[in-house]
């Protein structure tokens, strides 16, 4: 992580910390009750949105960036093993590979063949370039390169091995996500279930089970009334823990990754507590 990034990640989870904090402890003083009723949840999501979203999406864009990393390292597998069979030295392959466009790729090819270029081994250079990458197959597929070229295999083998491993690896990949497209939907239509029940309970439930002119509620056993018993915060936890881990548990059904899954989360939460606090007020308005 560059300090860039930290920084972002510091100033806006800062930020959203100090919107939740005065929604909390300053406005409720100095905003009229009925409007601090209608604002209170649209601060919260304002605030929690400022603190969660741009770390998630710095992170997200990692994940991106090795993802995309991972697709273009097969190509160049496959540029580089072409380079060689077709007689080049392994200098001249890293060249070759060099000038082509590898995407995010390209910069790390560039850098292995300025370091052979330097005199550095092959191997050695290999090493520091999976030193610097965060993808575990890259980093696989270089080991199985570095041992090869150690024990003195033919490296032009060991290439196309890699490249056809890499290739399964990506379509099988390609396989699950196509084939749980329905499971995702099904996973939002699960968490839009959920929300439905809980605007229920609290918009009409709830007040059913308070007679009318009693503004207390009905007194349980243990003398705390119905109304009491169930708050509206109570329901917006639901919701959050729902959502971020329905979110997480999509991401990893669909690509294999939970971090992949936070922005299915964000979006849950984000829809999930506004529809809830929109229907609140409403019943509020009404009842």
């Amino acid at each position: 992580m560059n300090i860039r990034e930290y920084l972002i990640e510091i100033i806006s989870v800062v930020i959203g910390a100090a919107i939740i904090a005065a929604n909390v402890l300053f406005f409720p003083s100095v905003i009229p009750e009925d409007i601090f009723a209608i604002i209170q949840p649209i601060m919260n999501l304002i605030g929690a949105l400022i603190a969660i979203v741009p770390p998630v999406l710095i992170i997200y864009e990692r994940y991106k960036e090795n993802k995309d990393m991972e697709a273009n390292f097969t190509v160049f597998i496959s540029d580089f093993t072409e380079a060689i069979d077709s007689g080049m030295t392994l200098p001249m392959a890293l060249k070759y590979c060099g000038n082509r466009d590898y995407g995010i790729l390209t910069k790390h090819i560039k850098n292995i063949t300025s370091q052979v270029d330097w005199g550095v081994p092959f191997r050695e250079a290999l090493r520091l370039f999976s030193k610097n990458v965060k993808s575990l197959p890259i980093k696989r597929a270089i080991t199985t390169i570095i041992e090869t070229y150690k024990v003195g295999g033919k490296i032009s083998d060991t290439l196309k091995a890699v490249g056809e491993s890499l290739l399964e690896i990506n379509k099988i990949k390609a396989e699950r996500s196509v084939s749980v497209q329905s499971q995702i939907l099904t996973s939002y239509l699960i968490f839009f279930v959920f929300i439905f029940i809980l605007v229920i309970l609290q918009s009409f439930l709830i007040p059913a089970l308070t007679p009318k002119g009693d503004v207390t509620g009905i007194t349980s056993l243990s003398g705390t009334s119905t109304p009491e018993m169930f708050p509206p915060e109570i329901f917006i936890n639901f919701i959050l823990v729902q959502g971020f881990f329905a979110g997480l548990a999509t991401g990893k059904m669909a690509e294999g990754s939970v971090i992949a899954g936070m922005k299915h989360s964000i979006v849950l939460i984000v829809i999930g507590y506004s529809i809830f606090s929109i229907a609140a007020n409403v019943q509020f308005s009404f009842i």
